[in-house]
């Protein structure tokens, strides 16, 4: 095995172009940990953020990345559950306390991590953990159940997606907003319902519970959809807003923050359970994938700029 740690990085926080190749020194499993050799570093919004400086939570080396699959190749001390030579996924870096995932190898808490699903690609695996645990918490936050009528704006997003799944699978009713046909086309594969961004307006005060994925405008009409005593999470709080419709109609609004565990310490283990359950379902075919891009971790300025540019419309995983 080669010992070399080639790498992505970022030495100073701005544009695409700060991205450059590194080498770094080859990691070692401490306790609890689990060195891996990352077969697939998956690409999300969040990690744009950091690079630019907007999200001040940088990984320790600069290196972006939270979504990982890889191959372990030796386990720490009081690590059970995982052997050298398992494929495993999950959301364990890209922040403070942590490396990030574009680099060949790196350590990763074994808590964050599960076997990863043994019906799709690496690259499919290493998009999944991020959107589908924001998904997750979102929905086990607002208390989601059986027969319960559930609006997810931006549902043919990566955190839409795997809402609109999740939530059917809990018996919700479920409608989705989506931008154009093909979109529409998707949420309606999910056995949702799916409408226009403008269609929103008509239907206030319809839904037990609301979901929005994009903050701004997008969580004004989710709150005006909302019914009384209903509850509404968004996973972009950071903005300023009329929240009229909250108190009038007695609305519980939740935040949702899922690199919380990383930065904090406090209820990895909850992420990793969960991506176990989750690989079932995909390898049970009762979860979808999202479309998934292979690029080299060379491309990884001009995956960054794509999205910024809002010319990125699936996901993106990368190979080093």
């Amino acid at each position: 095995m080669s010992n070399v740690n080639s790498a992505w990085y970022f030495p100073e926080t701005g544009t695409p172009d700060v991205l450059s190749e590194t080498h770094l020194a080859m990691p070692i499993a401490g306790e609890g940990e689990l060195l891996l050799k990352v077969l697939a570093s998956g690409f999300n919004p969040i990690d744009t953020k950091i690079r630019a400086g907007l999200a001040p939570i940088a990984a320790d080396n600069q290196v972006p990345g939270c979504d990982v699959c890889g191959e372990v190749i030796s386990v720490g001390q009081n690590v059970s559950g995982f052997v050298p030579g398992d494929r495993v996924y999950g959301c364990a870096g890209g922040v403070k306390g942590s490396s990030g995932t574009l680099c060949r190898f790196m350590v990763v808490d074994a808590e964050l991590m599960a076997p990863a699903p043994k019906s799709i690609s690496a690259e499919q695996a290493a998009v999944l953990p991020l959107v589908s645990i924001t998904a997750f918490e979102a929905l086990e936050r607002l208390h989601v159940a059986a027969g319960e009528s559930c609006l997810i704006m931006g549902g043919s997003g990566g955190v839409g997606q795997m809402a609109v799944q999740l939530a059917k699978l809990r018996g919700a009713v479920v409608t989705a907003t989506a931008g154009n046909d093909t979109r529409k086309d998707q949420i309606a594969s999910f056995d949702a319902t799916a409408i226009g961004h403008h269609e929103v307006a008509s239907k206030a005060g319809m839904f037990d519970k609301v979901l929005d994925t994009h903050g701004g405008e997008s969580l004004q009409a989710g709150l005006m959809a909302a019914g009384p005593g209903a509850q509404v999470a968004t996973i972009n709080a950071r903005n300023t807003y009329d929240l009229t419709q909250a108190h009038a109609k007695g609305l519980t609004l939740h935040a949702v923050f899922m690199l919380l565990p990383l930065l904090t310490g406090k209820g990895r283990i909850n992420h990793g359970r969960f991506l176990h359950w989750l690989a079932k379902e995909v390898d049970g075919q009762r979860i979808a994938v999202p479309e998934t891009e292979t690029q080299p971790a060379s491309a990884v300025a001009s995956v960054h700029r794509r999205y910024e540019a809002g010319d990125l419309k699936t996901k993106v995983a990368f190979t080093l």
